[in-house]
């Protein structure tokens, strides 16, 4: 048999999928190289899954492709004891004080001011930082010594002298190790160390050369005195309050610091930013989706100044833009919406801000529930747009059709620095909804779950409670008083409304003549006269066939409860009238009870500056035969509601309140009480015993009350108890419009 003879010359091959970089892996998935760079620096060089991820989240985003370079700033950051007395101050003061500029930052002593750099460069500038640090050598084994310096516009901790000058060397050795590391085959010369730490004084040039595609590169000069800022941009009222924090706190503790390498959009620069609380769904084309826990870039002066709480910002998940309503948002640290990309410590008593003792190239936890949401927007809203296979790197895979396995593969390639609670509580409502059992995934059995990978969590059986007898209608169901059973008070919020479902829905069904004319099925098909129209309906609105059908399902559920009603209250407003009509029907009670109508109960007024709306009259209403108590004297008129449009936060609480307790004390009986999303809580909360919330708190509350929630208070010796209601609550999933051409499309 012949001898292979050996290959002198062999043919090149192509290299191994496993010594590709992130950067080849792209082009190879077919990226541009410009594109793939911009998805690496904004990811932190994470790797290919969470670059591909961000590219395809950002399909929409119109600067996509501009070669705008991101902006650099290099901060030392307190770890440990001292950072949580910092975090804890910066709490307190926001509280006591309100927003100041220092908030706008994590507690930090800036090294190096922001620069701008290409998005080639910036694995070369996270590298550097740690061969500073190896250089160097020195680890500090004592606390920085800090100086406290208060003054009417700022207060600080200036940095004693030993101890600046041990930061500013390696700040210095920073911009040393840049210039000399980003090279490419055409030189620059760069000497601006000098312009940008004032404090070194001369130095000579040398070999310090950057790529001539990174003469965009530009440091930015730094302050002569290193600081750590507590608080300033703050009004000179607030100034004592804020001194007696920031001389509260101990500086003795500051042992444990790190270097930080963070990244920002240059949009950022010039803008606040929100954090989302509350999703919204876009209702019109220029709005844009707010998804909770993504970041917002607004305008301050457009937020300031916006006359209907609209205003247009910019995603940080996707990179779009569009309208959104500023109140589904809360400001938040700009600091929040930067890309960290490298931490390394500098003492050797660390308590280290990682979850693991030694650099390593992730982010914190409490910031990276973006790439988070980055990954469960791109496998749930886009993959199946591209064809995006399901396994993207060597070694991982995604089942796109168990919204389950999201979480599994988020922990197996994002451990172990995921903190996936606040995804776990958010996503825990939508698993409720779902009537198939919890299929895990695992990496054995990726396409057809066996028989052990299957597991019903079944709904635990709990026995009736003694005080859980519900009291009968007599035999005629006619409304009679309870003698018993302890008196209860009910409260419902009203059904899924017209306006909140269609947006600007008046222009498109009222004709030239003001004639109404339904364009969709889950528009009311008539609509009552009233004195304005259609103008009368833009603050008024009524519900969809949707909310009608919530309302009459809660009235079915508290007949079948034999939930005795005694007397009957609603806000003005016609959507929560027809939410109360509906339940009525439910309950079987109209013709057997009148509805009572108490300006008192309607919503905050601050959301009216022009005053309440034009409400439909009792004669109008009858017309449209509602059961309308015309002999009703409500506990406050329209006219005292009037005055009302500037009251603060407490008064609206004090307001839903105080009515709430005339009703009380002016029945006999159980009550049933139909109005807004706001008055579960801001009639019970001060019937409880509880203090008022602020406004902050108000809006965190009301988006966890969805249409015809129902909230039930029992007096219980004396002393009023929310309690569980007497009926299930109805859940369901939105359903968007239907548009019979998309089936044309080519």
């Amino acid at each position: 048999m012949a001898t292979l003879p050996p290959r002198k010359n062999p043919t090149p091959t192509r290299i191994s999928k496993q010594h590709l970089t992130p950067l080849q892996t792209l082009l190879q998935m077919g990226f541009q190289k410009h594109r793939a760079e911009k998805a690496l620096a904004s990811t932190g060089n994470r790797g290919v899954q969470i670059a591909s991820d961000w590219l395809l989240a950002h399909v929409n985003d119109n600067t996509l492709d501009e070669c705008t370079p991101r902006e650099y700033i290099l901060y030392a950051c307190p770890t440990g004891p001292f950072l949580q007395q910092l975090e804890e101050f910066w709490i307190k003061s926001r509280m006591m004080c309100g927003w100041n500029g220092a908030h706008n930052y994590v507690p930090h002593i800036t090294l190096v001011s922001f620069f701008k750099a290409p998005d080639e460069c910036s694995l070369q500038l996270s590298k550097a930082l740690k061969q500073v640090v190896d250089m160097t050598g020195a680890l500090l084994d004592r606390p920085i010594k800090l100086e406290l310096y208060v003054s009417q516009n700022f207060m600080g901790f200036f940095v004693a002298e030993d101890d600046a000058n041990y930061l500013k060397r390696l700040a210095l050795q920073y911009v040393k190790e840049v210039s000399n590391s980003i090279i490419s085959d055409t030189y620059e010369q760069l000497d601006a160390i000098v312009a940008c730490f004032p404090w070194c004084g001369a130095v000579s040039s040398g070999n310090r050369c950057i790529p001539r595609s990174s003469r965009s590169i530009s440091l930015e000069p730094h302050v002569k005195s290193l600081h750590l800022t507590l608080a300033y941009q703050f009004p000179q009222n607030q100034f004592n309050a804020l001194k007696s924090l920031v001389e509260s706190l101990d500086a003795s503790c500051a042992s444990n610091w790190e270097l930080r390498l963070y990244s920002r959009d240059p949009r950022l620069a010039t803008k606040q930013v929100h954090k989302v609380v509350y999703p919204h769904s876009p209702h019109e084309i220029d709005e844009l989706e707010l998804r909770i826990g993504d970041y917002i870039y607004l305008n301050s002066d457009a937020v300031d100044n916006s006359s209907d709480g609209w205003a247009e910002g910019i995603s940080w998940l996707t990179g779009s833009h569009g309208h959104l309503p500023v109140n589904y948002t809360e400001r938040t640290a700009e600091s929040d919406a930067w890309t960290l990309h490298r931490v390394v410590q500098l003492s050797k008593s660390i308590t280290p801000s990682l979850s693991s003792a030694e650099e390593i190239d992730i982010i914190r936890p409490e910031t990276n529930i973006i790439f988070v949401l980055l990954l469960i927007l791109v496998f749930s809203k886009i993959s199946f747009l591209v064809g995006l296979h399901t396994e993207l790197i060597e070694g991982t895979s995604f089942n796109e059709d168990s919204e389950q396995s999201v979480e599994k593969y988020l922990r197996k390639t994002l451990r172990p620095c995921l903190d996936l609670s606040s995804i776990n509580q958010h996503n825990q409502s939508n698993l409720q909804q779902q009537s198939t059992p919890l299929i895990e995934i695992t990496p054995n059995s990726m396409s057809t779950p066996n028989a052990n990978d299957i597991k019903v969590e079944p709904m635990a059986a709990t026995a009736p409670k003694s005080d859980d007898t519900l009291s009968q209608h007599s035999a005629d169901n006619s409304v009679s008083i309870s003698s018993n059973r302890n008196r209860r008070i009910y409260i419902m919020r009203h059904g899924e409304r017209v306006d909140f479902t269609f947006g600007t829905w008046i222009p498109y069904c009222f004709d030239e003549f003001n004639n109404y004319v339904r364009k969709d099925l889950n528009m009311p098909k008539t609509l009552p006269k009233r004195q304005y129209i259609p103008e009368g309906w833009q603050n008024d609105s009524p519900l969809t066939n949707i909310g009608l059908y919530q309302a009459r399902l809660i009235g079915d559920a508290l007949a079948e409860a034999r939930v005795q009603i005694d007397h009957v209250y609603c806000s003005p407003a016609y959507r929560c009238i027809q939410t109360c009509t509906s339940a009525l029907e439910g309950l079987k009670l109209i013709g057997k009870t009148h509805i009572k109508l108490e300006p008192g109960l309607f919503e905050w007024m601050a959301w009216y500056p022009e005053g309440v709306p034009d409400w439909l009259t009792k004669d109008e209403l009858t017309e449209a035969n509602f059961t309308i108590d015309h002999d009703y004297q409500p506990f406050m008129t329209i006219s005292t509601l009037n005055e009302a449009v500037k009251e603060t936060t407490e008064d609206f609480y004090t307001r839903n309140y105080q009515v709430l307790r005339k009703i009380i004390e002016n029945t006999i009986g159980n009550i049933f009480i139909v109005a807004h999303a706001t008055t579960l809580d801001t009639c019970t909360r001060q019937l409880i015993g509880e203090a008022p919330r602020n406004t902050n708190e108000l809006r965190q509350v009301i988006h966890k009350i969805p249409y015809c929630s129902l909230a039930n208070v029992e007096e219980i010796d004396g002393q009023w108890k929310l309690v569980e209601p007497d009926c299930l609550p109805v859940t369901h999933s939105k359903n968007p419009r239907f548009e019979w051409n998309a089936l044309t499309a080519t």
